[in-house]
């Protein structure tokens, strides 16, 4: 009887052998399957606290006739206080690279642009694994691009399925 008396009650819930009780402060991930479609996706994301993280992204892809790359940052607030894990909203700004197909009368050619954006996403980051160091994330959103030449193109989707490591 003293000895269920003096058990921690948190020993219950951990698993021997694991470390899914430690926190993850980092997390890479990318997108495989894009590179099948020769869309390139690639983030670094570092926890500064329980509730808020810092990430850099990268993302080049093509739309319709355009080619667009990004390089952004994101501030994420976890509201679950489990940062690089589980829900997120995050506010994006970037550069955008625009590569646009323009056509006249009986002459094609490719102006590009670069333009200011900002943006909003919500994520989603599952750890999995017995050590809990595979990351699948899934996330959506939209930016907005500022400037005035871009034909068009207002804004961009922002899309997130990828796979990565934490740790």
């Amino acid at each position: 009887m003293a000895a269920l008396a003096l058990a921690s009650p948190l020993s219950a819930q951990s698993v021997e052998g694991t470390r899914a009780g430690i926190p993850r402060t980092n997390l890479i991930s990318s997108n495989p399957i894009g590179l099948l479609f020769e869309w390139y996706q690639g983030e670094f994301e570092h926890a500064i606290s329980p509730t808020i993280s810092l990430a850099a992204a990268f993302a080049s892809f093509s739309l319709s006739d355009d080619d667009i790359s990004s390089l952004d940052g994101i501030v994420r607030y976890y509201p679950a206080a489990r940062a690089v894990r589980g829900f997120s909203l995050g506010a994006i700004a970037g550069i955008s690279g625009v590569k646009e197909e323009t056509c006249e009368v009986f002459e094609c050619g490719r102006d590009e642009y670069t333009a200011f954006t900002l943006g909003i996403r919500g994520d989603y980051v599952w750890l999995l694994g017995r050590d809990q160091n595979l990351a699948v994330a899934a996330g959506i959103g939209a930016k907005r691009l500022f400037a005035d030449k871009i034909n068009g193109i207002e804004g961009l989707p922002v899309a997130r399925l990828s796979i990565g490591y934490a740790w």
